[in-house]
């Protein structure tokens, strides 16, 4: 592992760093190139990226510090003070601001669900960059295992689940998927159901479906990072993910549910 990438003297710069800063580049570079093909005024979708993003920032970092409000207290410099106290919930961070842009898309008369579609393909693809800086960083690792691809991280001495590496390649097969998907979910048949044209959203579905239960079984072979009084916040988060973009993708597609039997 590289937990150093660079040294001058007493200044050290950190791979994971490094790293966090290329996944927001190639993050905005994404949202910025699905916008402009879709002749969204640039000066308006970089607004709404930057926005989106400082708000992902902030709601990940206040859900840190409440995760471990025992160990920062009621200190707000500790707070503020990323460089000597880092750390962010990428699960609370990527919420509110997913949250936000759909709210703001709304505002600017936006199809919401078609800005989040392009965001949700950013963020696939800024996370590939994110899981490999966290790997060689030796950061995010899962619980201890004997399977042959265990991996021994910089301070323990025991095979580890390399989890960082089972998430580069599922966010990576995910962007793949939906950079395909983007050009042809409007032909899917089951998901026009009868209709001339597709709703957008196919691709936020997508997402959410695909992160919520491959998160669900990383929580197997993970420590959690959402628990309060022994309760896994964590699965429950990304059950209600699962279930949430299952049930959104269904009404996307035309069809509606039937609780009481026939509607009259």
């Amino acid at each position: 592992m590289y937990p150093t990438l660079l040294q001058f003297g007493s200044i050290a710069i950190s791979t994971k760093s490094v790293f966090v800063v290329l996944a927001f580049l190639v993050t905005a570079f994404v949202f910025w190139r699905k916008t402009r093909e879709e002749h969204y005024l640039q000066d308006q979708a970089f607004d709404a990226f930057l926005l989106t993003s400082m708000v992902g920032l902030v709601m990940g970092r206040v859900g840190f510090v409440i995760q471990h409000l025992s160990e920062f207290g009621f200190n707000l410099w500790h707070w503020l003070d990323v460089v000597n106290h880092p750390g962010s919930s990428i699960s609370i961070g990527l919420l509110g601001a997913s949250l936000y842009l759909y709210r703001y898309a709304g505002k600017q008369k936006w199809d919401q669900f078609e800005v989040l579609d392009y965001w949700f393909l950013a963020v696939a693809a800024g996370m590939v960059l994110r899981q490999i800086g966290n790997f060689f960083a030796g950061v995010g690792f899962g619980y201890q295992t004997n399977l042959p691809w265990g991996m021994v991280f910089p301070g323990v001495f025991t095979k580890y689940h390399p989890v960082q590496l089972y998430s580069t390649l599922f966010f990576l097969a995910l962007y793949i998927y939906l950079s395909w998907a983007e050009y042809n979910y409007r032909t899917f048949v089951w998901y026009k159901a009868g209709k001339k044209t597709a709703q957008t959203g196919f691709l936020s579905c997508v997402f959410m479906i695909a992160v919520g239960g491959f998160m669900s079984l990383m929580q197997f072979i993970k420590p959690p990072q959402l628990v309060w009084k022994g309760i896994n916040f964590d699965l429950l988060l990304y059950l209600l993910l699962l279930v949430g973009g299952g049930i959104i993708v269904y009404l996307k597609s035309g069809r509606s549910f039937k609780l009481f039997g026939k509607n009259n």
